[in-house]
Formats: C-alpha cells, structure tokens, sequence
C-alpha cells in the first residue's frame, strides 16, 4: 500500500521524536463522493441534417459507493508507477504500460501543484460506464493516516489518526477511446475537479457544512464567477434534476474553467465543421465532434468564458508558483450580420420559394480558427449547436434554412432545420496559441 504525509504530520512527528523511542504508522481509505461525466442524450437538432453532440458532463454523487482501490488492482492488466507516487491501472488490452506512460505524460502537460501529490489512481477500463453514459469519473476521498506512538505513559496501542484527501480518476471505453487525443478532454476535466475541490472548495465547504449549509456560495469562486447573477447551482451535490440542469453546477463549471485555463493543449482539439450549403455541394460531416473545442469551449455558453471573468484566471494561479499563460491577442469586437435569401424555382409541381440566411462576421484576430453556433433560448440546455469552421483565408460566412442548388434540370435542397423560431447565434474564435474568445451574440427571430 502507497502511503501519503502532510506537512502537518511530519513537523508533528518531530516533535514526538524527543519523547519517543518509535513511531509507526499504517494507513486506512475512506472514500467519500464521486463526480461522474455524463455524455448527451439529447434528441436530434433536425431530421437529416445535424444532430446534438455527444459530450463530458459531470456529476457529483454524494452517496456514491465506497471506491476500494485493490478491488480494481486484483484483475488490472497492466500498472505503471508514476515519479509522483500516484498508480496508472488499465484494465484495457489496448492500454498497455507504453499507452499508459504516454496517458501519464499527457496528464503531466495540464498545470498542476502540490495538489497533484493527492492524487491516488488514474484507471483506465474497456467498457462503458455501468449505466452507459459516464465517459468518465472522479472519485475524491480520505485517506486516514495513524501514527502509532510508543512511549511509557501511553497505551500500547495509542495512535494518532491524521485525514488527507485524495483523488482517483476513472476513464472508461479504454476499447474505443484508443488514443491520447481521445481521452485528453476528460482526464483534464476530472484532474479540474481534484485541482478545484482542493484549492477552493474542500475547506470552505467542510466550514460550511458544519453550519449545517452545503453550498458553495460564499465561496470566492461562486463569487468571482457571479454564481447568483447568473443563477447558478451551488450545492456540492446535484438533485434530481442534474442531467437537465447540470451546467448551472458550480463544481462543472469550475472543472472546465480549469480545462480552459489550465488545461494540456492536447484539450484544444479542432473539428472542421460544415454548413448546409457545404453538405449540398458535397462536403460530409465530421464523423464526431466530442472533443471540439472549437466549438464547444464550455457547457455553458450563458456565463463569461474563464478568460473573459475579471480575477478568475489570478484567483486559478494563486495557489501554484506557476505564472499563467498571457494571450497572444486581447480580446476585440466581433459583430454577426445576418441577411436572409429567397430562391424560386419553376418546378412541375408548380413555383418553389427556397429561404436561407447568409451570417456573416468580421474576423479581427491573426490566424484564428471561427466556428459558428447556435442555440435555442427557449430551451437552452447548455450546448449549442455548431454550425460552419472557418480557418485563416476562408471566407468569413456561413448559411442556415434551407439551401438549394441547380444541377442541369434537377434542382437539390436541404434544410438544415435551424431556420425556425428564435435562435441566438455567436462565433468561437481559437486564437493560436489556444486561446479562446466569444463573439457578440446575435439573437434573430425567423418569420
């Protein structure tokens, strides 16, 4: 068994030392709660054109089974010891001990502290999530240390027991998810959730918890991130209404301003995406965009990016030497135009009025990447839907309705089915270095 000191116990130990002839020690887990991340189930944007995206989301289960860390080693097929001291375990074929050394590395390019030291176990599994939707989870608990003192005035038996928190990572479908890049976005969000709960929110929480309050509103995070303008969860664990509301949690939101912030660059991966124009031309649509970062830079596109919040990037940094990474580029204004387009064809059904609307947007930063999205105000559930990327040199545009193009005497058209109702389109600008930005907002009703 891997034994883990505090600074605390050791300063205490030496000071027993000039009263005792030995001090042992034996260590006890006690795992508490885990957080899980959970993929969308939502149902499809249009008929036959996009769909909502699988993605991470997390959970924070308060009466989560006891996590016995040599239950999962007993069957393990493969370990690796990090220079740390924490354990890479896959229970995977396809994660042998080089994948694993290469997923430790991966680990090591997000910024980290002492808190690092708190980690107990990343462990990689081949299947899903027992009930099909965790793509991930993070297990945090407390390891309590007892120093057995020898000493004549005191019983034989007489310890003193000292907790520590400690943190296990789970990664699962290690049989799908066969690379780096694959399992880079979850395994950031959950080392986010040990970074966070054992900087900002572990003490303040036990605090208030002993006042009988288990939010986290008082917190200085809550605060930086303006948790009550913008109506945000701030219990340390979800409701029952978590999978419809879990981007308002406080805990996610910080485990991806961590991400963001923090996070490897392995995180800040591309999906190319493509509007309906493109589609009837030809182009095909990317066959998953999990891990777009590009489009999806956090869950919730109703609060500030991490960037954008005064404070929050010092406050992230505060508790590490470590200095935080400055923007090639400040952020500038870019402002959406929407115009809308009707089409009429002579067909043998008779005349056929086709409508798409052409948005368009300046491009301010060198060498960005721009997706734009969009989303539903009405019912918002934190993703939006992406729409067109546009790299360096394209043209700065994209189409939504229903588009039609002519081929001799066939006329071809797709309706994306975005053209509808009220819709609040934006563009994610990927500075890069990585950086991202978002664009003004642009709220248009279709008629």
């Amino acid at each position: 068994m891997r034994k883990r000191y505090s600074k605390a116990p050791y300063i205490f130990i030496i000071m027993l030392m000039l009263f005792t002839a030995f001090v042992g020690w034996a260590a006890v887990n006690h795992f508490s709660n885990g957080i899980e991340s959970y993929e969308d189930l939502s149902s499809e944007a249009s008929t036959f054109f996009q769909t909502r995206p699988v993605q991470t989301f997390t959970n924070s289960t308060a009466n989560a089974d006891p996590y016995i860390y040599y239950d999962h080693r007993d069957d393990a097929l493969h370990l690796f010891e990090t220079p740390e001291g924490f354990t890479m375990v896959s229970h995977s074929e396809i994660w042998d001990e080089y994948m694993l050394i290469q997923l430790y590395h991966e680990l090591m390019l997000n910024t980290h502290g002492d808190e690092i030291e708190f980690l107990h176990e990343v462990i990689v599994y081949p299947h899903e999530e027992e009930d099909g939707h965790a793509l991930a989870t993070f297990s945090q608990g407390i390891t309590i240390i007892e120093f057995f003192i020898q000493f004549p005035a005191l019983p034989e038996d007489f310890a003193i027991p000292f907790p520590q928190d400690i943190g296990t990572i789970n990664l699962f479908g290690g049989d799908i998810n066969t690379t780096i890049e694959s399992m880079a976005n979850s395994l950031s969000h959950e080392y986010g959730h040990l970074y966070t709960f054992y900087y900002m929110f572990n003490a303040e929480r036990n605090e208030n918890e002993s006042n009988g309050n288990g939010s986290l509103s008082d917190t200085v995070y809550a605060r930086l991130r303006e948790a009550a303008r913008f109506n945000l969860i701030t219990n340390a664990s979800p409701g029952e209404t978590y999978l419809q509301e879990r981007f308002r949690y406080l805990i996610e939101i910080a485990a991806e301003d961590y991400v963001q912030l923090m996070g490897s660059p392995t995180t800040r991966q591309i999906v190319d995406f493509v509007d309906v124009r493109q589609i009837v031309n030809g182009a095909e649509r990317p066959e998953s965009i999990r891990n777009a970062r590009n489009a999806f830079p956090q869950e919730n596109l109703m609060i500030p990016l991490a960037n954008d919040a005064p404070g929050l990037k010092d406050y992230f940094f505060s508790f590490i030497s470590t200095e935080p990474r400055m923007p090639v580029e400040e952020k500038q204004e870019v402002i959406l135009q929407i115009r809308r387009n009707d089409i009429e064809f002579h067909l043998v059904s008779g005349y056929r009025t086709f409508t798409h609307y052409a948005i368009t947007w300046n491009t301010p930063y060198n060498d960005a990447i721009y997706t734009l999205v969009c989303y539903d105000p009405d019912d918002y559930t934190g993703w939006g839907i992406p729409i067109k990327t546009v790299r360096p040199g394209q043209n700065a545009s994209a189409v939504v309705g229903e588009y039609v193009v002519e081929w001799g005497n066939q006329v071809e058209s797709l309706d994306d089915g975005l053209a509808t109702g009220t819709k609040v389109f934006l563009v994610v600008a990927m500075l890069h270095d990585g950086t991202l930005y978002l664009s003004e907002k642009l709220e248009y009703t279709f008629s």
